[in-house]
């Protein structure tokens, strides 16, 4: 399988940080074929994807939220209150 020139260009552009992040998930991505026995069917488009999801990472990080087992949120459904509670 061959890579486009655009691609290759595209690739070359990145930051060093930034191509090893898009390393990753070409890897993960990979390793997720090679495991279910997919085939990898077009490198361009899985380069382009991975720098799609890089860039969107680093504009809207996951937001990760601290739990504790302990903690139960409030739920209410109107649905299921009795007439008279209205």
């Amino acid at each position: 399988m061959k890579i486009s020139d655009q691609t290759l260009k595209m690739i070359n552009q990145l930051t060093p940080n930034m191509r090893v992040k898009v390393d990753k998930v070409i890897r993960t991505h990979v390793a997720a074929c090679m495991k279910t026995g997919s085939p990898i069917e077009n490198l361009d488009r899985l380069f382009i994807e991975a720098v799609e999801i890089v860039k969107l990472e680093e504009r809207a990080p996951e937001t990760r939220l601290e739990y504790s087992a302990e903690w139960e949120p409030y739920r209410h459904y109107d649905q299921y209150s009795s007439p008279r509670e209205l």
